[in-house]
């Protein structure tokens, strides 16, 4: 469905930040781009849909396909027309609006009859914001804001949903009620591409995943595979080989093996 080829991206004509790669995401799974802060995955996501271009950043090598038609440097807009929509980092709702008009503005490029029908199928998939549908969106808990931008991501009706960081700055609690939700997504069919620094989380839900440091790709596999891999559990999971949890002595030795994926 999504299709990235040698993609690079370059801000302001200087700071060259991904680096020629290249990802699948096929229909109706999950797949999750895992990294530290700074690695180009927020950045990948931009590319896609072009939001990159409000931060004088571009597409300038590469291609990068969508449902079988070339997408690169396309409008933002019509690349949810075309069915991938963008939640960005931030849980960037309409601070002063309700939690229903934050909704509506999702589809705001469907019929009115189309935007009726979204919002009872939102409200059934996240009772949580029915109950909420009055209150100011401003006001809401961090959870309740991801669970929120989500549901105004599915007004559109995609066919593909990037998220990038859906579990940033959540309580535990909170994380499980996302990621249930995001399962509950996958399961009905909707292709999911998740950007995290949560590599467990993301790993339990999605089908691959890829790894990237300073703009590249630098590992790929299936989930239950990268699970396993011992850099990934030393260096993202802070397990050692053992499976127990690392400690802070152990940090010197984290740095100075970390280099191979610079």
């Amino acid at each position: 469905m999504l299709e990235l080829n040698n993609v690079e991206v370059l801000y302001s004509d200087v700071i060259l930040a991904v680096k020629g790669i290249t990802a699948k995401v096929p229909a109706g799974q999950c797949v999750t781009l895992l990294g530290a802060n700074g690695a180009g995955k927020s950045t990948t996501l931009k590319a896609i849909s072009n939001l990159v271009r409000t931060e004088d950043g571009r597409v300038t090598a590469g291609s990068i396909q969508f449902d079988g038609a070339d997408i690169t440097g396309a409008n933002p807009v019509d690349v949810v027309r075309k069915g991938l929509v963008h939640v960005m980092e931030g849980r960037k709702v309409l601070r002063h609006m309700t939690v229903e008009q934050n909704l509506v503005v999702g589809g705001h490029m469907g019929s009115a009859g189309d935007a009726k029908e979204m919002l009872d199928e939102v409200y059934s998939r996240i009772k949580r914001l029915k109950a909420l549908r009055t209150r100011t969106a401003g006001y809401l808990s961090g959870g309740e804001q991801q669970l929120l931008v989500i549901g105004r991501a599915l007004m559109a009706k995609p066919k593909l949903v990037m998220i990038d960081e859906p579990s940033l700055g959540l309580a535990p609690l909170m994380v499980d009620e996302v990621y249930g939700l995001l399962s509950d997504l996958k399961t009905s069919g909707l292709t999911l591409l998740i950007v995290e620094q949560n590599t467990r989380v993301a790993l339990d839900l999605a089908d691959y995943g890829y790894v990237m440091e300073s703009g590249r790709i630098v590992l790929e596999g299936p989930s239950n595979s990268l699970k396993t891999n011992e850099d990934v559990r030393e260096f993202y999971l802070g397990l050692t080989v053992d499976g127990e949890r690392k400690s802070f002595r152990d940090m010197k030795h984290y740095r100075r093996r970390k280099r191979w994926l610079g």
